[in-house]
Order: structure tokens, then sequence, then C-alpha cells
């Protein structure tokens, strides 16, 4: 009984990190593997007037701070599916600029990075409990629309 225990884990790991899917949108990156540009390590989350949460400053220090980022997007850019969406991955944004500016509206300052480019963290997460996704790549079944060859 273990070892069926056993060798059914190292299936789904071989599945999971060795096999490569057909159709890979995007592949993850490994904390160690972020150039030295600045960055901030972001989740996304959906609160009144803000769309991400900072995990991670560009200063390398933990947060737990609501953001805006303005630039290239993974929610512009993709469709996903909404057990990606809901999935809490991280996501590595290069940033560009830091603004801060207080807002009359929501009564605090509100932090805003301009960023050129993003990626996201390794493992990668969806919501289901899905033991043969890969956790290296974003894959055409991460889309709502899925792409044509």
């Amino acid at each position: 009984m273990i070892f069926g225990f056993l060798f059914t884990l190292g299936v789904i790991f071989l599945v999971q990190n060795i096999n490569e899917p057909n159709v890979i949108i995007r592949e993850a990156i490994k904390k160690k593997d972020i150039s030295d540009i600045n960055y901030v390590l972001c989740q996304r989350a959906r609160v009144t007037g803000f769309d991400w949460l900072v995990i991670q400053n560009e200063k390398g220090e933990n947060s737990k701070e609501p953001c805006n980022i303005v630039g290239p997007n993974p929610f512009e850019d993709f469709d996903f599916e909404h057990e990606f969406i809901m999935a809490q991955n991280t996501f590595v944004f290069y940033i560009e600029e830091k603004n801060t500016h207080y807002s009359e509206e929501m009564g605090m300052d509100v932090i805003e990075y301009t960023a050129v480019g993003w990626d996201i963290l390794y493992p990668i997460k969806r919501e289901l409990f899905d033991l043969l996704a890969s956790k290296k790549y974003i894959v055409e079944n991460d889309l709502r629309n899925k792409r044509s060859n």
C-alpha cells in the first residue's frame, strides 16, 4: 500500500514538472532567477481602489500594502479562467517608477508602480485541486478563450 502511494506521488511529480504541455503561454520563474532590476512581488487583490497587494516591496521587505500597477499587467494581457484568477499566484512586476499620492476619495496615501514587464513566480497555482496541472507554465487551459494554433 505504501509503495502504491509513493508510486502515485512520483507519477504526479513527473507529470507536473517534467512533462511539457503542448501550448505554453508563459513560463514561471523562480525568485533566485529574478534579475537585479527593480521589482515588486504582488498578488491580485480586488478591493476598492486597488487591484494588487504588494507582498514584497522594491527594497525586498515583506509587505501587505495595496497598490495599483500601471503598464503591463497579466490580467490585461490574458483572459484567465476563474480558477487561475482565484488561486493567489504571485506575480513579479519589473518597476520603472514608484509614486505615492494622497487620494481624497479614499482618505489615504495610494501607492502606484509603473511596470515595464511582468512574470509569474513558480509554483503556479490553480484554485481547483488539479494534480496533473503544470506548476512551471501558464498553459492554454488557464485561458477562457483558448488560442488556436
